[in-house]
């Protein structure tokens, strides 16, 4: 067996960590069970929150109530709750699987259950489905020993679309940036006052992309990978980003803490790149907001952090290589593993798209990641640890199968293990 070098990134799992869109490839796959059957881990649209990410945050966080017995301990920490989304939107089969303590695991699985008739089921193959979803809650106390998470995160009052209009009506590209043929990524922080303006405004990060021409593949990179010619522009881009923050000063619902208001930090990703054209729309929208008010998110997505979760010792693919046996069946294909590894280092997971239709498989991949119990550095984001959702993949592969298809999968694989 050999390990593939790159490194296939968290493309379908959402922000948060609360859901994973992973689409099954593998070749042996049979049809998604109906409704009245078996319950399924990944399928092709996973159940949605009515409202998107934003709107369960604050349900969920509106509706939390610290346990005083957990208060008076001083517990705080992360609870992972599993359920079942039904396909009227009900939930059901709610467990815990990663435990804080008694009171806050009781709480927890208490304000899970209140989302039940708040999802949009998930659908496979146009049918649709039972999906087995995770719901990470944080529990945290303040140095006074209160609840530290906002009821209410701040939010544009016209939604987030209003936001969006707002701000590109006030941005433009500097005229060095067209010179330099360069298109912008920034991460703009800001605080959201009490009374819903801003201050506070800056510039976390600054990513560029070289304008080739229409269509252009080329990514984002570091700003220092790039010899401008005029070293301004970069402040330039700073600046107009900041600009268009500020215009939206006073438009903003402050965040809430035990029902008042209170400031709270913002993050918002600005894309300039020669003004407000539908693709910069889309591709804005879908980056929504992280607020950073007294708590970090529950969980973050594998490009949101700055180091990913890795092994101690070696690389997680290198020790997946070393260890994975070709369990005895005939499946072949190429199986996606997501998984969580908390700021304190605990593994949750491995969860596959194969559970259901290949169980040898799907075992012999929670035998290995059970060998590195207690062996994980967890990801870290502004030099602090944080709970972060990671994806690999794994091609099974005969060594016979010589077909050009066959190729293909191993070769976008991180891990191929053959017989």
């Amino acid at each position: 067996m050999k390990t593939k070098r790159h490194l296939s990134l968290l493309a379908g799992i959402t922000l948060l960590g609360s859901t994973a869109l992973l689409s099954p490839n593998a070749r042996a796959q049979t049809a998604a069970p109906t409704a009245d059957e078996n319950v399924l881990s990944y399928v092709e649209q996973m159940p949605a929150f009515d409202g998107g990410e934003a709107a369960k945050m604050n349900f969920i966080y509106s509706q939390l109530q610290y346990p005083e017995e957990a208060k008076g301990l001083g517990e705080a920490g992360l609870v992972v709750v599993s359920f079942v989304v039904e396909t009227d939107g009900s939930v059901s089969n709610l467990s815990t699987e990663k435990s804080l303590s008694k009171s806050t695991d009781a709480e927890a699985l208490r304000v899970a259950a209140l989302t039940a008739g708040k999802w949009t089921t998930g659908r496979h193959r146009g049918k649709p489905v039972r999906v087995k979803t995770l719901l990470p809650i944080r529990f945290s106390l303040n140095e006074n020993g209160d609840q530290a998470v906002l009821s209410r995160m701040p939010a544009f009052k016209g939604g987030q679309e209003a936001m969006i209009r707002t701000i590109y009506q006030h941005l433009t590209l500097p005229e060095g940036a067209k010179k330099e043929g360069v298109a912008a990524r920034l991460q703009v922080k800001f605080t959201v006052e009490q009374d819903g303006s801003i201050a506070n405004v800056a510039i976390a990060d600054t990513k560029l992309k070289q304008v080739v021409a229409n269509g252009s593949k080329l990514d984002y990179n570091d700003a220092s990978s790039f010899k401008l010619k005029d070293k301004a522009v970069l402040a330039q881009l700073g600046e107009a980003a900041a600009k268009a923050i500020k215009q939206t000063s006073g438009m903003w619902n402050p965040g809430l803490r035990n029902g008042k208001p209170v400031a709270a930090e913002v993050t918002l990703p600005i894309l300039i790149s020669g003004g407000p054209n539908a693709d910069q729309l889309s591709q804005i929208m879908l980056l929504s907001y992280q607020p950073n008010a007294y708590d970090s998110k529950s969980t973050y997505a594998a490009d949101e952090v700055d180091a990913a979760p890795a092994l101690k010792n070696e690389p997680l693919r290198k020790f997946l290589a070393q260890h994975l046996r070709y369990p005895d069946t005939d499946f072949e294909g190429t199986v996606r593993v997501a998984f969580i590894v908390t700021q304190d280092g605990k593994a949750i997971g491995p969860m596959t798209d194969v559970q259901e239709i290949q169980p040898a498989v799907a075992d012999e991949i929670k035998r290995v990641f059970k060998l590195a119990e207690g062996n994980w550095a967890p990801a870290t984001k502004n030099a602090k640890p944080v709970t972060a959702l990671e994806e690999i993949t794994i091609a099974f592969s005969s060594t016979k199968a010589n077909n050009k298809a066959a190729s293909k999968k191993t070769e976008t694989a991180d891990v191929v293990v053959t017989r």
